[in-house]
């Protein structure tokens, strides 16, 4: 059996009860930490929590080799990835891979940034379609991410712009960075106010609502980062964010 469990969002003190017996139930234990960034995990605490060994898993250990999958054909055999299991597509395709072996499959959810962003004051059912803004490299600029956000400005609907995650090596797109990208292709000045969120879950989180040109100049300090391009604001969640996050 293959359990793959989600830790939440920041750090081990996250995991649900079901995970954390789970997790002391398995024999063996990995986590998968190259699609988002848990940053307050102490991986020694959570070994002490469980009273197991912890296997880190790279990209190619998840996506290509899968060697945890085939020992789960007769072990108890835990993923741990950051947030809610499914949100990240690679974790549907360990599902269907598992399946095709004939390993049984269970998902113990968490919390996500895609529940976690209503903090910031907007209602969920109006946000629009989800977009990352990539990392350009020499030549790899794409421009998908701020066509879709305009698509859904037209619409009245919000905005989760998640940032770009380098795990390997250790680079994490901020809040600055892609603003200024957005900025960059935003000839028309679609994109007034905006939303930079920081570390969401964790005791030092921050939010600042304000004009683009002022929460792009703001110190977010470390990461993870994200930022919420808000659509038409119905009044509770105008005098929300402006009550709460309005800080510039």
């Amino acid at each position: 059996m293959l359990h793959i469990i989600g830790m939440g969002l920041w750090d081990e003190n996250d995991l649900t009860i079901k995970g954390i017996d789970k997790l002391k139930s398995s024999d063996k234990v990995y986590l998968e930490s190259y699609t988002t960034l848990l940053g307050g995990l102490d991986i020694h605490h959570l070994r002490d929590m469980i009273r197991k060994e912890i296997t880190p898993l790279s990209r190619e250990d998840v996506e290509i080799k899968t060697k945890f999958i085939e020992e789960a054909k007769d072990k108890e055999i835990s993923l741990i990835v950051g947030g809610d299991p499914l949100v990240a597509t690679t974790h549907h395709d360990i599902v269907i891979r598992a399946k095709e072996t004939g390993v049984k499959v269970d998902v113990i959810h968490n919390a996500s940034i895609f529940s976690a962003i209503s903090e910031a004051g907007l209602q969920i059912y109006k946000f629009g379609r989800t977009v990352t803004i990539p990392f350009w490299r020499k030549n790899f600029k794409p421009t998908s991410f701020y066509q879709h956000t305009v698509e859904n400005l037209d619409m009245g609907l919000h905005t989760l712009l998640l940032l770009d995650i380098d795990a390997e090596n250790d680079r994490y797109m901020s809040v600055n960075e892609g603003l200024k990208l957005i900025m960059d292709l935003d000839k028309e000045r679609r994109i007034r106010n905006v939303i930079g969120i920081a570390r969401l879950g964790s005791k030092d989180k921050e939010i600042v609502y304000g004009p683009i040109e002022s929460v792009v100049e703001h110190d977010f300090g470390n990461p993870p980062h994200s930022v919420v391009v808000p659509g038409k604001l119905h009044d509770v969640e105008n005098r929300y964010i402006r009550e709460f996050w309005g800080k510039l």
